[in-house]
């Protein structure tokens, strides 16, 4: 292992950084956050072998490592899918996930492929660097396999708070997302809007949630809909006037397609 420093810029600096300092055929990201179970990187391995086109990617799997506690807010993280969208994807039994979910927290790839793709916009100091690459790597014709043995503990504890800072700092970057893609549709602001839009929810409804067993199928919807709002109410406005802000002060040119490889 060789360790490589650098000023903080970010995540995707670092791992731009990260793959120029290595000639290694193959690249793995994880979090920082993230720990490792024993097999994670035999998984990878493994999976790349049996799938070695140049254009293969592979998703591993994010839970929450044990030492985070259990409890209602780390469910509503899970459920309405606020971190990760894996539970749709364990629904269908997909076999390939989409580049809508490039998770660089545990996510590997050609080295051929991500440098075709460009690497990480430095711009994005943290969040939406993922969707950002993973479109491009999309464009550069990648395809996101599941591997769900691949697995890494999110130990990561939230707070109320915490939440806020989160969704903060997402709306800065999803505003950026947008400033630069004319495809791209701003998903939580539009959730957001929603959400200031409805009747106050009460809190209740994230209580009797978890009353109900997820096999109950459409009432559970229904009812992690209602609990879903009410967060939302609680984070709109927060996350509506960090939106604006970063829409006052950012206007970088805007994205249609691929960029060239960079010189690293």
């Amino acid at each position: 292992m060789r360790l490589v420093p650098q000023a903080h810029s970010g995540p995707g600096a670092a791992r731009n950084r990260g793959v120029s300092s290595s000639e290694r055929p193959l690249v793995l990201f994880i979090g920082d956050d993230m720990v490792p179970r024993p097999d994670f990187v035999a998984h990878h391995v493994a999976r790349h072998r049996g799938e070695p086109a140049d254009e293969v990617a592979v998703l591993g799997r994010v839970v929450w490592h044990p030492s985070v506690p259990h409890n209602r807010l780390h469910r509503w993280l899970d459920w309405s899918c606020a971190l990760f969208d894996y539970r749709l994807l364990d629904d269908q039994g997909d076999r390939e996930a989409g580049w809508t979910r490039f998770y660089s927290c545990n996510v590997s790839l050609k080295r051929e492929l991500f440098m075709a793709s460009g690497g990480f916009d430095p711009e994005f100091v943290f969040d939406y660097e993922d969707l950002d690459l993973g479109w491009r790597l999309s464009e550069c014709d990648m395809r996101l396999l599941y591997e769900p043995a691949a697995v890494v503990e999110h130990l990561h504890p939230y707070d109320w708070r915490a939440v806020e800072r989160r969704y903060v700092s997402r709306a800065g970057a999803e505003r950026l997302m947008a400033a630069k893609h004319d495809w791209f549709q701003p998903w939580f602001r539009e959730q957001m809007e929603t959400a200031v839009r409805e009747p106050r929810v009460s809190r209740l409804w994230t209580f009797a949630v978890d009353r109900i067993p997820l096999r109950a199928g459409r009432v559970r919807r229904a009812v992690e809909k209602r609990a879903d709002c009410h967060y939302r109410q609680r984070l709109a406005p927060l996350f509506l006037e960090a939106w604006a802000e970063e829409a006052a002060s950012t206007s970088p040119a805007r994205s249609t397609g691929p960029r060239a490889p960079e010189s690293r």
